[in-house]
């Protein structure tokens, strides 16, 4: 492997790792450029079409799986990198649209099966193994590009510029005790740190712990993403009541069972929010619902309007703040959450769900308990690349212990299968099917 170079801190464009070597013919393509494609093209991110959104990835076409949003994500994101640059000339040395996109192609390569069930289950095993990092998809997806995913046999991961690392990390700082920080953050313990730090260079003191602007663009697009698409998705199947939600017989006592679960939730987050401030914007939100049960409103157009109609205003939302930065609109902030909220509301929160979070809890349970054994004593059952790192004396020394280190690639192992792979191992490993040697479920 190759070594680390300086890459001069000042340099945003600059790669962690020594070059691969001459380019014949030479790459015509910009540092952005050669990012994204580094993305598109790697393993991980095909993997993100058997992952789930909200609800499983098998039960039907209508819902968003992980691709699809995070290519939506990267469509919004970009639009609105090269808005913002059509706007204000001197936003073009802060704001790389490749950049951008490369941020929100793989702001979600770190989700594991099943989605933020599985996400807290692997926190609470990792943690219970002495790893106070614990397990979040952020830090994954950073530990992908960096360590994980493999493109050249000079170094490991996927050696992105420093800028393109920075618009990934939407919470850039490491876990902390308590409080928000606790809950997300941006990168898992050394090795990682290391390479993070690296990131952060230079980037003035009083800014460390803040996105850069092209991670703000990244993270406000996929919030107008998974706001807005999730929604539509669960008021088609029937599941989000916005035509009960819309002014008209039965709307207050609705928004008002709404509200009262939304805030006593983010209460329990430790959320600060202003309830009156809320109220004003749901009331102004609410009356532009469809008014219809769904499927008169789908028949009719409704959602087809509304959806592209607010996709079209959130990509006005952030703007050039004084000092150079950009900012929020504070009305559409408050638009967004409410509109995050109904999939927790209606769907993560509801009952028809639980039994199967469940069994996706245990399920992960089993496989993370199962590759803890065999990352020490039997590697030739890990997948090729898992084996790789095992069997890399370096790789497994930079972590704090050995036991450290088993821990961290058991649980790399889990977030890194798809929902299929998930079920196929488990139905062996607990005797429920027996399949066949000649069917690989792994590589």
């Amino acid at each position: 492997m190759s070594a680390p170079t300086s890459g001069g801190a000042n340099n945003r464009f600059a790669r962690k790792y020594s070059s691969d070597g001459a380019k014949t013919p030479p790459d015509p393509r910009t540092p952005g450029q050669r990012d994204r494609d580094r993305v598109l093209y790697c393993p991980q991110f095909r993997r993100l079409a058997e992952v789930t959104q909200v609800v499983g990835s098998h039960e039907t076409e209508l819902f968003h799986n992980r691709l699809t949003h995070t290519l939506e994500v990267a469509q919004v994101a970009r639009r609105l990198a090269e808005r913002l640059i059509a706007d204000d000339a001197d936003l073009a040395t802060r704001v790389d649209p490749d950049i951008v996109e490369t941020a929100a192609l793989a702001h979600d390569l770190g989700h594991p099966p099943f989605g933020h069930v599985a996400e807290e289950e692997l926190d609470e095993l990792v943690r219970d193994a002495h790893l106070p990092a614990g397990f979040e998809g952020n830090p994954q997806s950073f530990r992908i590009v960096t360590s994980l995913a493999h493109r050249s046999e000079s170094h490991h991961g996927l050696d992105l510029t420093r800028a393109g690392l920075q618009a990934l990390s939407k919470y850039p700082w490491p876990r902390s005790t308590s409080g928000y920080h606790h809950r997300k953050y941006g990168t898992f313990d050394d090795p990682d740190e290391e390479y993070f730090n690296w990131t952060r260079q230079g980037i003035p003191a009083d800014a460390l712990g803040v996105q850069t602007p092209e991670a703000m663009i990244m993270d406000w697009a996929d919030d107008v993403a998974y706001a807005l698409h999730d929604v539509d998705d669960f008021f088609r199947v029937g599941l989000i009541p916005l035509d009960r939600l819309a002014r008209g017989e039965g709307a207050d006592q609705e928004q008002s069972r709404f509200l009262d679960r939304t805030f006593t939730r983010w209460t329990k987050e430790g959320r600060p929010f202003d309830s009156a401030e809320y109220e004003a914007t749901a009331e102004t939100l609410f009356s532009e619902f469809p008014t219809e049960p769904w499927v008169e409103a789908t028949t009719r157009g409704a959602m087809n309007n509304l959806i592209p109609s607010k996709i079209n205003l959130y990509m006005t939302g952030l703007t050039k703040a004084p000092d150079g930065g950009l900012v929020e609109d504070p009305d559409m902030r408050r638009e967004i959450n409410l509109l995050k909220s109904f999939a927790w509301t209606y769907v993560i929160e509801s009952p028809a769900l639980a039994a199967q979070q469940r069994g996706q809890r245990e399920l992960v349970r089993c496989l993370f308990n199962y590759y803890r054994d065999q990352v020490t004593s039997n590697p030739h059952a890990l997948p090729s690349w898992a084996r790789s790192y095992r069997e890399d004396e370096a790789r497994m020394d930079a972590h704090e212990t050995a036991e450290a280190a088993y821990v961290r690639l058991a649980c790399d192992i889990v977030a890194s299968l798809s929902e299929r792979q998930a079920f196929a191992i488990y139905s062996r490993i607990t005797g429920r099917t027996s399949g066949t040697v000649l069917e690989a479920i792994l590589r």
